[in-house]
């Protein structure tokens, strides 16, 4: 039985204006991603920014047991610029695995 892989320290960096509630929603999202990295994440950073009045921008920076994984999403709201994110995080980890 494989074992399920975490990620060990996540630091979230909001930016003026967005509410905590969306650095908490970012952390479970992304912290949801590790099932699916070959390895244990040692560290993940994930950044909430604004690009212009009506668009959240997420990036997120993760190593992997020395593998460098970077994506970045945007959206009209932060729940969508982070689902995109996560999406894209998971694909970048599930071709990292195989």
């Amino acid at each position: 039985m494989s074992r399920v892989h975490e990620i060990v320290n996540i630091q979230t960096d909001l930016a003026t204006g967005i509410p905590g509630a969306a650095g908490d929603y970012a952390r479970v999202k992304v912290a949801s991603v590790a099932k699916y990295a070959p390895a244990d994440i040692q560290y993940a950073k994930v950044r909430l920014t604004t690009d212009g009045p009506r668009r959240i921008v997420a990036h997120a920076s993760l190593d992997v047991n020395g593998t460098p994984i970077n994506a970045e999403a945007g959206g009209e709201t932060y729940h969508e610029a982070v689902d995109l994110l996560h999406e894209r995080l998971r694909h970048q980890l599930v071709d990292l695995g195989h």
